[in-house]
């Protein structure tokens, strides 16, 4: 039998609501805090694990187009090679359906990481702020949609579904 990995999740849920939550002390308020922001976080990694692999895919697709608008720049060379070994490397982690979630967080990792360094070591950040800020947004509002049932939104309803977020470039 294969573990369903989903179905794990929502039992161990269940079973801190049902079990723990009710022999936590009520006058610890942080402990009632803590155990309620277990629980929740549970139920986000149940409810997003089926879009998960899409997630980080779209993650991959919009940190590869701004490394591709970073290498339209005048960046130094040093910086241009880099960038450019890290684009094709996610660009072949993209055209492979089959990486998993590990290889997948691996090279999306990587590219934020030259990205970042491409941005330290170039001095005239203007054109590069600018690239970063297109291509932040929806990055900003998968995280935000995927952390919405924590409830930290000050308006939920604005934030749209993780599913929705996922349409191609």
């Amino acid at each position: 039998m294969i573990p369903d990995i989903q179905l794990q999740l929502k039992s161990v849920a269940k079973s801190l609501k049902d079990n723990v939550l009710p022999a936590v002390d009520p006058n610890n308020e942080l402990a009632q805090q803590q155990i309620q922001l277990s629980i929740a976080t549970l139920e986000i990694a149940v409810n997003n694990l089926p879009l998960i692999h899409s997630v980080m895919r779209k993650d991959i697709e919009q940190h590869l187009a701004m490394a591709q608008q970073i290498l339209t720049t005048a960046i130094e060379q040093h910086s241009k090679k880099t960038l450019t070994q890290l684009s094709q490397q996610a660009a072949q982690v993209l055209a492979d359906p089959q990486q998993g979630l590990t290889q997948l967080q691996h090279e999306a990792r990587e590219l934020r990481a030259g990205i970042g360094e491409t941005i330290a070591n170039n001095p005239d950040l203007t054109e590069l702020e600018a690239i970063v800020f297109r291509f932040s947004e929806t990055t900003v509002d998968l995280g935000r949609a995927l952390n919405k049932p924590m409830g930290f939104e000050a308006s939920p309803n604005d934030i749209r579904d993780v599913a929705s977020l996922l349409t191609p470039l």
